[in-house]
């Protein structure tokens, strides 16, 4: 029997998905999965698919401030997760949560667009989360396009990579994981950066395009490796197996997108796992 006192708990904040590929149910699964309890607080709430978002509603600050103290008030929590947010007043309240609690694990991923490229924040929240966010925050996982957007720096090669990631720096957060899975060519390189030292996670590309929800368990599983003890490095490369794993198995379950299947049994994950 587990000891409730050894049991980590994430809060994960960020948008609904209805069709469970993406999102909050992507990060409850996740953590899950990763022997993580999952806490959530709602941001928005979309309407979606497999084929796209069709439409979202962003819930006031208040509503997911309540949500938030809910939680806190009755539990303490390892660590932070951050998906869709979709304003402003949203990004401060999560600015708020990481610079006056002592919650080591911050996470950032700053989804900015859906994958039918839909935009699900306001360009002056992007400011807000450079400025009043990143700088209390552990690690943001941007994706190409979405370091592009949090820079201006188009990043064709690893010397843009390394650019990006200074410039993410700079802006006061503790690690910067550019995720390279879009660049053109046969290799998937991720850029892990402290300020000082560059790590690198190359491996050859899955064959298998078009999975939704990849870069929310990708930082889910950061998170919960995180908070059960394992260094920076170790974390960003156990999750990425993870995720990789997860694109392997994707099915088509709906029209559109293909979809990862989250079973309690494979929790347990090595790194030379291939199947």
């Amino acid at each position: 029997m587990v000891n409730a006192v050894d049991i980590k708990k994430v809060i994960a904040i960020g948008g609904s998905d209805p069709s469970g590929g993406a999102g909050i149910q992507a990060d409850i699964k996740t953590l899950e999965e990763l022997g993580v309890y999952a806490y959530t607080a709602l941001a928005a709430v979309t309407v979606q698919n497999s084929k796209g978002v069709k439409s979202y509603d962003v819930l006031s600050a208040k509503f997911l401030r309540d949500q938030i103290e809910a939680i806190l008030d009755d539990t303490k929590v390892h660590g932070v997760k951050t998906g869709m947010l979709g304003s402003s007043e949203n990004v401060m309240e999560i600015a708020y949560l990481v610079s006056g609690q002592m919650i080591e694990n911050s996470i950032i991923d700053p989804v900015i667009k859906a994958n039918d490229g839909k935009m699900l924040v306001p360009e002056a929240s992007i400011t807000v989360l450079k400025k009043r966010l990143l700088p209390y925050c552990f690690m943001i996982t941007p994706n190409i396009n979405e370091a592009e957007w949090l820079t201006g720096i188009n990043i064709r090669n690893v010397d843009d990579f390394v650019g990006a990631a200074k410039a993410l720096k700079e802006t006061g957060v503790e690690w910067v994981l550019v995720k390279g899975g879009h660049l053109e060519g046969g290799k998937a390189i991720d850029l892990l950066f402290d300020g000082k030292n560059e790590y690198y996670f190359e491996t050859d590309k899955i064959p298998i395009k078009n999975v939704r929800g990849t870069g929310c368990m990708m930082a889910s599983a950061i998170c919960a490796f995180l908070t059960q003890g394992m260094q920076v490095y170790d974390a960003v490369g156990k999750a990425k197996t993870y995720v990789a794993n997860k694109i392997k198995k994707a099915v088509l379950l709906g029209k559109g997108s293909l979809q990862a299947i989250h079973s309690f049994n494979e929790g347990e994950l090595s790194e030379d796992r291939t199947d």
